[in-house]
């Protein structure tokens, strides 16, 4: 589980995608930036309940990931939390060169940045950049402040589209969902989370 470990870790960054396109034909998503919660927060009853939804734990509890589930599996995965402080979500890609898991993460519950923060998206090759409106860009800059040396995930309708590693205070009000497949599947959800936009 290690190497497995290591090898998500490297293509959390950069998204490697499923061979499926992403398809919203213009419905609005929900956005969300959201802070990760390390495993060892995760009571050991939460463990349990997971190991019987057919999760391969991660050893290493120091880290964000709680696990990794097939994708076969991953399709039917639903667990409630409530009264706790987080929730578990999972990434939409796999995260292993076979393309056989995706990991399971914890997030805290409330995002930071959502759809009202966001000005507009574009596309840029394989990615999708978002600009922040004033409010947004003020809670990004103060996210990125206090989240330095810890990771944060951009969750896309209760799915994690990438977990970036947080090494500065980022002040220029824009972030970058990287990694997509192909072009299309960028500009897919750059015009989902456009038309999502609250005026």
């Amino acid at each position: 589980m290690r190497t497995l470990y290591l090898i998500s870790i490297a293509f959390l960054c950069f998204l490697y995608s499923c061979n499926s396109e992403i398809k919203t034909n213009g419905q609005k998503v929900k956005f969300g930036i959201h802070e990760l919660v390390k495993t060892s927060e995760i009571p050991n009853a939460i463990f349990d309940t997971l190991k019987s939804k057919n999760i391969q734990i991660e050893s290493n509890q120091q880290q964000s990931v709680i696990g990794y589930i097939t994708k076969s599996d991953s399709m039917v995965f639903q667990h409630s939390l409530s009264g706790q402080d987080f929730k578990i979500v999972q990434t939409i890609y796999p995260v292993d060169k076979e393309q056989k898991y995706c990991a399971v993460v914890a997030i805290r519950p409330n995002s930071v940045i959502d759809n009202s923060h966001i000005k507009k998206t574009t596309v840029n090759g394989n990615s999708v950049e978002i600009y922040f409106n004033y409010i947004g860009a003020k809670k990004w800059a103060d996210l990125t402040k206090k989240s330095i040396g810890n990771q944060v995930a951009f969750i896309i309708d209760n799915q994690i589209y990438t977990i970036t590693s947080i090494n500065s205070e980022l002040k220029n009000g824009v972030a970058r969902i990287n990694g997509f497949n192909t072009e299309m599947d960028a500009k897919n959800i750059s015009e989902a989370l456009n038309s999502s936009i609250s005026e």
